[in-house]
């Protein structure tokens, strides 16, 4: 009896351990979460970008006057077609029409904008967070070919530079896809003087880039679930669609030999405001991904892109593919969010 309790403790600390390291390890901008349902010919997913800027000014200025001890937040959501909805899924779209040549298509989808804003005497910290929540259609290129049904991947590098200009329910018309939206709907003189600055392109950098999220499936990790079991367990969204009880998890997120360092990207630049100089840093947080698949799949390369032959049963004496598929990304699948919060928080406080 005491061995198992020893036995029980020492897992409970494991297990411990390792939801820790996913919280700490798996602290990135949760850029794209997708199931995908080959049998439905659909995918569900979450779009996220996340973007951090200070501003750096000296104290005493009009500018720091403005902004010191300010703590404002502007958030809302825009389900279906209202506030330009339908704007925003057709710029999708045609991203992913001409970008990628792939027939996949948004159908509808939910916006949520997050920004904060908070003041210091030396400088102003502006946060971003930019979700969409769509429902995905034509995910599938070939249905119940010799070697199983074909579903298109390279979509989702897609980068869409339009503003992605919306109406929002408070502060009137926004290019959400752009950092200056958060000025313009807080302090318009103050962005119409950054937009007139060198720092222009840097506040119209879009949030909604892919970009990283496109690099090669080889760099992914890869985990076969025969029962979707661990996936449901995980609290990860995944449900059986379309008959097939198997799940395939890839996951982008983990700096190794084998998939390269994954980084922040950071960019420069510098404007007159109300006569003061004023230093602007952007940072962007390293990529994460995590793409799901009903069913067995098997990645294979077509005219320099990517997809994913699936069948329903994987053939016997499958093993993971990549190895070293870590515990913690089933751990954190459904908690990745937090640790997105977590992140922002942190960014924010520093």
């Amino acid at each position: 009896m005491h061995f198992r309790r020893r036995g029980f403790v020492l897992f409970s600390g494991v297990l411990s351990l390792s939801l820790l390291m996913g919280l700490v390890s798996n602290c990135y901008a949760v850029q794209m979460t997708v199931l995908m349902f080959p049998g439905s010919n659909s995918a569900d997913a979450v779009l996220t970008g996340i973007r951090f800027l200070t501003l750096r000014y000296d104290p005493g200025s009009q500018i720091a006057g403005v902004f010191n001890g300010k703590n404002e937040k502007v958030s809302f959501t825009l389900n279906g077609t209202e506030g330009g909805m339908d704007q925003v899924i057709s710029s999708f779209n045609q991203a992913i029409a001409t970008q990628k040549k792939s027939p996949v298509r948004i159908n509808n989808a939910t916006l949520t904008y997050t920004a904060d804003i908070r003041g210091e005497s030396d400088k102003v910290s502006l946060s971003y967070k930019l979700e969409l929540k769509p429902n995905i259609s034509n995910i599938v290129l070939e249905k119940s070919g010799s070697q199983g049904t074909v579903i298109d991947l390279d979509w989702r590098g897609v980068v869409v530079n339009d503003p992605l200009t919306v109406q929002s329910p408070k502060y009137g018309k926004l290019p959400v896809n752009y950092p200056i939206a958060l000025l313009q709907a807080t302090h318009p003189q103050i962005a119409k003087q950054l937009l007139n600055s060198p720092a222009a392109n840097l506040m119209k950098d879009p949030l909604f880039d892919f970009a990283d999220i496109g690099r090669s499936m080889d760099t992914w990790h890869f985990l076969f679930d025969p029962t979707g079991s661990q996936a449901s367990a995980a609290g990860s969204g995944y449900s059986e669609r379309g008959g097939a009880r198997a799940v395939s998890v890839y996951s982008l997120g983990e700096s190794s030999f084998r998939e390269g360092t994954l980084t922040e990207e950071v960019a420069d630049s510098s404007a007159t405001v109300d006569g003061t100089k004023v230093d602007i840093h952007s940072s962007t947080p390293p990529p994460s991904g995590q793409i799901q698949i009903s069913g067995f799949s098997r990645i294979a390369k077509s005219s320099g892109g990517e997809l994913a032959f699936v069948s329903q049963q994987a053939p016997e004496g499958t093993v993971t593919a990549t190895g070293g598929f870590p515990l913690q990304v089933l751990l954190v699948l459904g908690g990745m969010m937090g640790a997105v919060a977590i992140f922002v928080l942190v960014k924010a406080r520093k």
